[in-house]
This record gives C-alpha cells, sequence and structure tokens, in this order.
C-alpha cells in the first residue's frame, strides 16, 4: 500500500505551482495566495466575494445555490440516495435530480412514495459542501459557483506532448477536451485541497504562461435574461415598432433571405411554431445525421435531448413568467417570424435555435430572472453557431458576470475573425436591464454590436444600461405599449398561456414582451437584411451602416462631436435608411500590392 503524507494546504500548494510558472508577477501571485488562509479573507480577484450562507438565505438564493450542486455537479445528498436510482432512464434520472434540489430547497416534492426532505443549510465557504464556493460579482450583482474545474486553451503551434508536459509540470489532470474548442481542456488539480480561492488564484497565474492563450475557472455562472416582468394587459396597437423603424420601406427592397440565418442563443425555441417553423434551419451541419434543426448544450453530446433545441424547462404554477423556457421563442419572432400575425424585421431570414439556458423552477428562483449555465457549455455553443452551423449573426438576449469575459471573448473573437467563411460573424448582445451606467458583458465585449432600449415615444427606455461601448437602440417596451411577437405553442405554456389581454386566446402570441431582449432580437434581424443584400459585408460594413443612418433621438447635447451618446448609442436603428444606405454599398477597393522590381538576370559563371 502506498503511503498518504499529510495533506498539503491548498495555498501553499498554488504558491508552489505559481512560482513553477515563472512569470515576472508570480511574486505578487504567492502573496495574493499567502493572505488567503480561510474562506472569510478576501479572494484573490477583488472583482468577487465570498457568499455566505446566511446571506443567500436572506436574498432568497440558497436553493439556486444548492440546485447548482446537485445538478450540475452531481454532488450525493441523502435525500438525492433512492431517486436517481429509481429512474429508469438519464432524462428521468435528470428529473429526480431537479426534483431533490427543489425539495431541499423547502418545496414539496410530489414524486410517488417520497416525502418530502428537510431544507437543508448549505454551507457555501469553500471549507464544505465537498469544497464547492460561491461568490457574488460585485459589478453586475450575478452569482458565480466553483467546484474544481480550470477551462484552458494552448496555443495552437504546442504539440501534444509539450501539452502533457504542461500539466504533468502542473499537477493538473485533464478531465475533457472543451467541446468545439480547438486545443481547449477542462482540468482539475491534482490535489484536493485547491479549491475555492486557491483554484481562482492558480488559474490567475496559469493565464500568464506563454504556452495558454488563456486559462479560467470553469464556473457556474449565473445569467440575466434580458426580458423584464410588464403589466400583462399592455396594449401593444399589433406591431407599431416596425412601424416606427420603417420596416415596410425596408420590405421593399429585402424581406431578407434564406441563404442567411440568425441563431438565437437563449433557453430554447419552438421549432413547431406555425410562424417560426417555415425559418428555421435544417440539418445545419452538413454530414452530421443527427443535427436536425440545431442543439442543446444544457445537455451532453451523449444525451438524447442534446439534438432537440426545443424549450424544456416549465413550472406548471407560472406559466407566463421566466420560470419557463419561453425567452428564446419570442426573440426568433422579433427577429424572423413570418407573419402574417407577428412578422419578424426579417421574416425570410433562417433561425438557428441554440440552447444554452434551462429555466429553473419558481421554488429555486423565486425572482424567475436568472438561469444557470457553466462557462465552458455557453463557449462551446459560440462556437457551434458560428463556426460549425456557419451561422451569420448571433443574437444574445442576455447578460453574464463580467469575469465570463476570462472564457467566452475567445469564442466571440473567434466567430467575429473565422465566421461565415472568414469575413465574420455578427455579434448582436443586449446592453441589460438594470438602469447602470454599465453595459453588461458580453454586450461590452469588442466584439459585440451592444444594443438598448427605446420607447414607442421614441425616448429611452428608463431601465436601459448605458455606457461608451453602447452602439444602437432599438424600440421595446417601457412607454405605453409592449411588443406584439411569437410565444411558445404548448397549450397553456408561455407568456400568454391563452388570454385574448394577454395576446390572444390561441397562446400562439404575446403582446408584452420587453426589456433589452426584445431590442437585440429587432437589431440582430435587421442585420440579417443588410446581409440578404450584401452579404461581403464585414461586422464593421454593418456596424458602419448601423449607426450611419440612425436616428438621433433625446437632447442634441447628449451626442459628442463624434456622434456617439452614452445614452442611446448611435441614435435609435432606422432599418428603412439602413437598407438603403446598404443598396448603396459597396466594398472598400483592395490596393494592389506594390510589385517588387525583377532582379535583373546575370550570365551564369562557367567552371
Amino acid at each position: 500500500m502506498k503511503r498518504q503524507g499529510p495533506r498539503r494546504d491548498a495555498a501553499a500548494s498554488v504558491a508552489r505551482r505559481a512560482k513553477r510558472i515563472g512569470t515576472p508577477d508570480a511574486a505578487a501571485t504567492r502573496s495574493s495566495i499567502a493572505r488567503i488562509e480561510s474562506p472569510s479573507a478576501v479572494p484573490t480577484s477583488p472583482a468577487l466575494e465570498h457568499v455566505c450562507a446566511q446571506e443567500l438565505r436572506e436574498t432568497g438564493e440558497a436553493a439556486i445555490a444548492d440546485y447548482v450542486r446537485r445538478i450540475f455537479f452531481r454532488l450525493p445528498c441523502p435525500a438525492a440516495e433512492a431517486a436517481p436510482q429509481r429512474a429508469a432512464g438519464p432524462r428521468e434520472r435528470e428529473k429526480a435530480w431537479e426534483s431533490v434540489a427543489v425539495t431541499e430547497a423547502g418545496a414539496v416534492w410530489t414524486a410517488p412514495g417520497a416525502p418530502p426532505a428537510a431544507t437543508n443549510n448549505v454551507a457555501l465557504d469553500g471549507s464544505a459542501m465537498d469544497g464547492v464556493a460561491i461568490y457574488r460579482e460585485r459589478s453586475s450583482g450575478l452569482l458565480q459557483v466553483l467546484h474544481h474545474d480550470i477551462l484552458l486553451q494552448f496555443v495552437p503551434t504546442l504539440d501534444l506532448a509539450a501539452r502533457r508536459r504542461f500539466l504533468d509540470h502542473h499537477d493538473l489532470l485533464p478531465k475533457y477536451n472543451a467541446r468545439l474548442g480547438a486545443a481547449q481542456v477542462v482540468v482539475s488539480p491534482r490535489d484536493p485541497g485547491c479549491r475555492g480561492d486557491a483554484l481562482i488564484a492558480f488559474a490567475d497565474a496559469l493565464n500568464r504562461d506563454p504556452q495558454l492563450v488563456f486559462a479560467a475557472p470553469d464556473f457556474v455562472s449565473q445569467f440575466s435574461r434580458s426580458a423584464r416582468r410588464v403589466v400583462a394587459d399592455q396594449p401593444s396597437d399589433a406591431q407599431w415598432h416596425l412601424a416606427l423603424i420603417g420596416a415596410a420601406e425596408a420590405w421593399t427592397h429585402t424581406r431578407g433571405s434564406h441563404d442567411i440565418t440568425i441563431a438565437i442563443l437563449d433557453d430554447g425555441v419552438d421549432i413547431d411554431h406555425p410562424e417560426l417553423s417555415p425559418n428555421i434551419r435544417r440539418r445545419p451541419v452538413r454530414g452530421d445525421k443527427r443535427d436536425l434543426c440545431g442543439r442543446d448544450f444544457t445537455l451532453g453530446p451523449r444525451a438524447a435531448g442534446h439534438y432537440d433545441p426545443r424549450p424544456k424547462a416549465f413550472d406548471d404554477a407560472n406559466n407566463d413568467t421566466l420560470w419557463n423556457d419561453i425567452h428564446g421563442t419570442a426573440c426568433a419572432g422579433v427577429a424572423a417570424g413570418t407573419g402574417p400575425r407577428a412578422y419578424g424585421i426579417a421574416p425570410q431570414c433562417r433561425l438557428l435555435p441554440v440552447k444554452i439556458f434551462r429555466a429553473l423552477p419558481s421554488a429555486v428562483d423565486p425572482h424567475g430572472e436568472h438561469a444557470m449555465a457553466r462557462d465552458s457549455d455557453v463557449a462551446a455553443a459560440i462556437r457551434y453557431a458560428a463556426l460549425v452551423a456557419g451561422a451569420d449573426i448571433l443574437s444574445c438576449a442576455w447578460a453574464g458576470p463580467d469575469r465570463l469575459a476570462r472564457a467566452l471573448a475567445p469564442a466571440f473573437r473567434d466567430a467575429r475573425r473565422d465566421g461565415r467563411g472568414g469575413r465574420g460573424t455578427i455579434v448582436v448582445c443586449a446592453a441589460g436591464n438594470h438602469a447602470q451606467k454599465r453595459v453588461a458583458y458580453p454586450a461590452s465585449d469588442d466584439s459585440a454590436i451592444a444594443v438598448g432600449a427605446s420607447t414607442d415615444a421614441d425616448a429611452l427606455a428608463r431601465y436601459s444600461n448605458t455606457g461608451p461601448e453602447l452602439c444602437v437602440v432599438a424600440p421595446s417596451d417601457g412607454g405605453k405599449r409592449g411588443i406584439f411577437t411569437t410565444d411558445v405553442s404548448l397549450p397553456g405554456r408561455g407568456y400568454n398561456p391563452g388570454d385574448d389581454a394577454r395576446g390572444g386566446a390561441d397562446g400562439l402570441f404575446c403582446n408584452n414582451f420587453s426589456g433589452t431582449s426584445s431590442s437585440t432580437a429587432l437589431v440582430a434581424g435587421l442585420c440579417g437584411l443588410l446581409l440578404s443584400l450584401k452579404p461581403a459585408m464585414t461586422p464593421d460594413d454593418v456596424r458602419a451602416v448601423l449607426t450611419s443612418t440612425a436616428k438621433k433621438i433625446g437632447p442634441a447635447s447628449a451626442y459628442k462631436a463624434n456622434g456617439h451618446s452614452n445614452r442611446y448609442g448611435h441614435g435609435r436603428i432606422d432599418a428603412a435608411k439602413a437598407v438603403a444606405a446598404t443598396q448603396a454599398w459597396v466594398p472598400a477597393a483592395k490596393t494592389p500590392a506594390k510589385k517588387q522590381p525583377a532582379k535583373p538576370r546575370t550570365a551564369p559563371k562557367k567552371t
């Protein structure tokens, strides 16, 4: 039997690893790690702060923490011992785990033969819960849950043998290759004590190694879907937002092209909806017979539902709230609904559903706004949409923690650089709904077109985030009217479960969609119109057309000399002018390379 030595201190272990990395900042890293000797100490990153169990109970977020522990990390608990074993298949087993998480949050579990379990105290200081640590990002207020994994990407020139030496040198155990990420791998430190703050410090130190493109803790992060809860019976006057931006005039030139695809990265899209189904892109990946119409990245590639991007999570007690997978269907309708009742701005462009979120049950998330997802899975979804399925536009109507940039920025950069055969995929993101003077991530990413919300009166919506990264604003709610769009077609589900006052008794449409979510989908659809006319346009070309044709709303004093405002971006989008400008667009002439003067031939020397 191999003799086991004493367990190494996590902070000291990471300090030794940082020393081996040998970067100029290693000493600073070691000193910061040395200060982290207890869960109450300040974490290595000033952007994050520990969240204790008492705080989570006071904010009503304790159930979310426990849900992540059960569903994402599959950590055992007494109440779960029997339930998953009784379940027959992987989907049933997953439901059982989810039921246990809800039960332990204090809800009643109605599974046959299973008594309700008592609410557990959730210890979240990194020393309990099997090493699970929970943080709150100061800037966004969103939770980030960390277990024991790091996502890293090697530089492309590093061969397999060198990668193995790197992992061995730093005592890293490879777990699996990150999905669709070139040279990306998810690893765990062999030292079981390297958790929480120590794991973050270790990843930060690795991130400075020249053999890596990046390294980041693989958090399960909290995302905010950027639709708001509004009064259900707000009048919509049908689709006033299309009239406001001049859609009818734009449609005299184009209604979109089936050759242009808009990917909806969200909580699922109802591919059976009568006004979405004709535009769903079929078999997006040539040669992959399993991929019929998009993918679900909340499930593993071997799961039966991975190739089904439909909404899956619903809460029986709250059919018209964000506790359901209903957000992506509404966004899809705003971008490319076929009509005749709920037209999208690009009614003849294709839609690619890419599911990246799963709605949380109301007992887990009583506020109903957030969804949880693993950072590496969201990065894989971005690469799938842009680089594998070849989507032309990514519509990202959600916001996450700013620290998420470490894991997602490389994926967005690859999409913008390599998508569309090298012309670049257009990335459109929501600025956020918290009335903050900061644009949320990923809208603040250099690769993104950041979109804020305006109202039916051409005023800034009071909830819309603002900041220097804001590109344009687009109509949504916040005035007297909401947005009329497609809703989940399953009976009794969606924002409108079947009420005339909410959009129709058939429940296929809702009249109260809202937030920077709706604005983002509208801009994504407008980008689809522009590319339908001139597919050779690059992301910079599209941005230039949007900004140069936008209508300046608000006071003139709000705009700088360059035409930009931190409150309104470059103004409210104008589809008619944007399409007209695209009609006249010609690609910039390439400057021919100067020919080098030919060298004079010399006669060969005689030997």
